[in-house]
């Protein structure tokens, strides 16, 4: 995965409303979601991810105002980790189904056409 370093803060306002967006794309998230969530947020060292989240839910509550975000997104590393983590969380436990690979579909159509 990239560094998190490279993102700036509205693109890690972007990202942990994105993960959100994944783990809650069925219900709620079960314990195997929040066990791949909680690697992947030490892998990450995402320190400010609950003052993202936060600023995501208030900015960024929905699926249309987080594509509408991503579009002005146009970092590669930004775009790269936000996409390779929402695909780790959504193939972790077999086949995805259609609310968990939504999103992730939709990013990357997006950004293939920028």
């Amino acid at each position: 995965m990239s560094d998190l370093g490279q993102l700036s803060h509205a693109e890690k306002v972007l990202f942990a409303g994105c993960i959100r967006a994944v783990m809650f794309a069925d219900g709620r998230p079960g314990e195997a979601e929040l066990k791949d969530f909680d690697r992947i947020y030490r892998q990450l060292d995402f320190r400010d991810y609950e003052e993202c989240l936060d600023e995501s839910e208030q900015s960024l509550p929905d699926e249309p105002s987080l594509l509408k975000a991503a579009q002005q997104v146009r970092n590669p590393a930004a775009q790269d980790l936000i996409l390779s983590t929402l695909y780790e969380l959504t193939v972790q436990h077999g086949a995805p189904d259609e609310t968990e690979e939504g999103l992730f579909r939709r990013l990357s159509a997006l950004w293939e056409k920028a």
